[in-house]
């Protein structure tokens, strides 16, 4: 199969040595191909594929610089979510309280749902208790109905 180029930046067509695949991006990140693809198809920051090509495989180029910024972003984010979460160290009381406090308020919650629950329950509990008597009297008038229809079939017959 004779291999296609679709130039996705024209502007770097004729500076191939600038570009990298995706799989040469991961080797360079030390990652999984499928890591490099993963933070392609997640985060809007990830740079735009300049080329494809496409034979027997497909493979997809990025500018190496913008890549190797990208990174450079990514550890920079990751190490301060890391420095900030050794900073805000909490003792085992403060989580204990924290804890007790998320527990108070699903209580509350939950006994506001079981309320509300109680109230709908007994609305249909209400509801069903008046079905019951009035198929109750129906049923009590058919029977009335069919005895007359059959008390008059036994007078009528010879």
């Amino acid at each position: 199969m004779e291999e296609q180029v679709e130039w996705h930046r024209p502007e770097f067509r004729g500076r191939e040595s600038e570009l990298s695949s995706l799989s040469e991006l991961a080797k360079r990140a030390g990652v999984r191909v499928q890591t490099v693809n993963s933070w392609k198809n997640r985060h809007a920051s990830f740079p735009e594929i300049v080329m494809t090509k496409r034979g027997d495989v497909t493979t997809k180029y990025v500018v190496t610089a913008e890549f190797d910024e990208y990174r450079r972003i990514q550890e920079e984010v990751a190490r301060r979510a890391r420095t900030k979460k050794s900073d805000e160290t909490r003792t085992a009381a403060t989580i204990a309280r924290e804890r007790l406090e998320a527990l108070k308020a699903q209580d509350s919650r939950l006994a506001e749902e079981e309320k509300e629950l109680s109230a709908k329950l007994a609305e249909v509990l209400r509801r069903r208790h008046a079905l019951d008597q009035e198929m109750g009297e129906i049923r009590k008038n058919l029977e009335k109905e069919l005895a007359t229809i059959q008390d008059a079939l036994k007078t009528e017959q010879p």
